[in-house]
This record gives C-alpha cells, structure tokens and sequence, in this order.
C-alpha cells in the first residue's frame, strides 16, 4: 500500500508488495490471504510466526521473535460484531490483514499516512496507528451502545408490561460479555508493549501507546458501567410491573369493599322468610336501594379522605 522513504521523507503508493531497502519502511494491508503464503516466503520470518500470521488468532495476543512480533487485535464493526486483526512488525516493514478481507476499516489510514509523512518514519508509529483505529471503533461503539441503552431505559418508563424488553436486555448483556472479553485482553496487549522490551517502539512511539492504553481501560470501564445499568433496568421494569400490579389490585380491592355492605343488604332482604316485617313496606325497595347507595358513597369518599383512591385533600 505505502513506502516511506527516509532520506527523501516521502510516501509512495504500491500495488504489491516489495521487500524495502535500506531506509525505506513498507506498510502493506493484504487484501486477501490467499497471497499470505507466497508474499512471506522471502522474509526469513521463525516458521512460528508464519503460522500465526497466516491463522486468526482466538483472542489478542503478542508473540515476540528474534526479528518480527506478531499481534493479534480485534476490530468492531457497526453491528457489534468483533473482527479479527492480524499485524506481522519488522523493523522495516509492517503487514496487516483482517478477517473477510475488510479492507474497508483502514482505507482512511492510508490516506492519512499520504498526508502526514512524518508517522511513516518508524514501523511503531505504524502499529500505533493501527491499533489506535481499532481503539476508535470501540469507542465509537460504546457512544452507540449509551444510546441503544437509554432507548431501552424509555421503553421500560412507556410500557414496562413489554416482554420484549426484558429479551433485549438480555442479549444485550450477553452481547456486552461477550465484547468486554475481547476489549480485556486487548487492553493487555497495549500493557504487553510499552511495559515489555517492545524492540519496535522507539522514545517518540512509546508515548503515543500510553495514550492508547487508557482507551481501552475507557472502553473495558464502559462495558461494565453499561452491564450495570442494564442490570438497573431489568431492576426497574420488575418494580414498575409489581407497582402497577398493585395499584390495580388496590383498585379492585377499594371497589369490593364499597360492594361488600351493598352484597350484604340484598343478601339479608333476599332470605324467604315469613316474618319480614320490611318486606311488607311499600317503598321497602327505594328505602333499600337508598340506603345501599348511601353506604357506597360514604365509604368511596372516606377512602379519598384517607387519601387511599385518588390524591388525598388537606
């Protein structure tokens, strides 16, 4: 992709990739492993380190040798799903290729490095950079990930009988597990070279990673924060729910007891005894029909005098 020429402090584009000469840095992005196998036979790379730059690794890592290291990232795209990121560092060349063929995460870095020469002039630079885009991802990520959380938090308040928002919260949090153990180890990767005796990082390099390290402690501390207030929410629904079940339940309860005395009423004047004096009265029936509206209304206004249905007055 580009070549860094010291003495004339320029960056070229190239189309394959060519094995630099003296005072000249290549970073190469494979666009396709395909070619892997012929492009590092030359390079007189530890058989170990072919094979890790050829395979995916299963989580972040770094492998040191002799004459290269091996870092092993990941990136996240837009649906959260975690891609895999393979670096092969020398100390005059750097190649990189994502899982897919993703070309698309780094096509901005090369314009980048066109216009800003002077972070071509050492292959940590490159690294950093590098690693710093997938940093970006994350982070962009987690402002994304706020946003889906606090869309979650509104429907709990709007409807929180919705079944539908506990599953979300659910795949959420396992989404969210899942994510922070990639960012976890990642974050040891970025200890892992400034504290080792990283042979590709020069004095000027070595600052910028310290940089890089507390993004990822941002991002792993996010992660847990965002597991905690989902966990707030599941919380929060449960005690809407038991709320709103109760205010019904005291609804139906409030309005039995107003009924109870009137059931009572036309229970004691609905027996088939003989010798029923009130039966015998000619208005017995509005007297009757009276007296249970009276009992109703007296008990419905001392519960709102108790404050018990509807707001109390003072």
């Amino acid at each position: 992709m580009l070549k860094y020429n010291r003495e004339k402090k320029t960056v070229t584009k190239i189309e394959h990739f060519q094995i630099p000469e003296p005072g000249e840095i290549v970073w190469f992005h494979m666009d396709s492993t395909e070619q892997l196998p012929n492009m590092i036979a030359d390079l007189g790379l530890h058989p170990l380190a072919k094979k890790l730059f050829t395979e995916y690794s299963d989580y972040p890592k770094v492998n040191i040798f002799k004459n290269e290291a091996i870092v092993s990232l990941y990136i996240i795209n837009n649906d959260f799903k975690a891609i895999k990121m393979t670096i092969l560092i020398s100390e005059h060349f750097i190649l990189s290729h994502i899982e897919n063929d993703e070309k698309k995460y780094l096509q901005d870095l090369e314009n980048f490095f066109l216009e800003n020469h002077e972070f071509m002039e050492a292959t940590g630079l490159i690294l950093y950079h590098l690693i710093n885009r997938a940093s970006e991802y994350f982070l962009s990520a987690i402002d994304r990930i706020a946003n889906e959380i606090q869309h979650i938090e509104r429907l709990v308040f709007k409807n929180p009988f919705e079944n539908e928002i506990g599953k979300k919260v659910y795949r959420w949090k396992l989404k969210l597990h899942e994510l922070r153990q990639i960012v976890e180890p990642q974050e040891n990767v970025i200890k892992t070279i400034t504290h080792s005796d990283f042979p590709f990082l020069n004095e000027n390099s070595g600052f910028y990673f310290q940089d890089l390290k507390e993004n990822f402690a941002r991002v792993t501390s996010a992660f847990d924060t965002f597991k905690e207030n989902l966990n707030g929410i599941f919380n929060l629904q449960i005690s809407l729910k038991s709320d709103h079940t109760n205010a019904i339940m005291k609804t139906l309860t409030l309005v039995s007891v107003i009924f109870i005395p009137m059931t009572f009423i036309a229970g004691l004047y609905g027996m088939n005894f003989e010798n029923m004096p009130e039966l015998k009265m000619k208005n017995g029936y509005f007297y009757a029909l009276t007296l249970m509206l009276v009992l109703g209304l007296s008990i419905m206004f001392f519960f709102r005098f108790k404050g018990w249905w509807g707001k109390k007055r003072n």
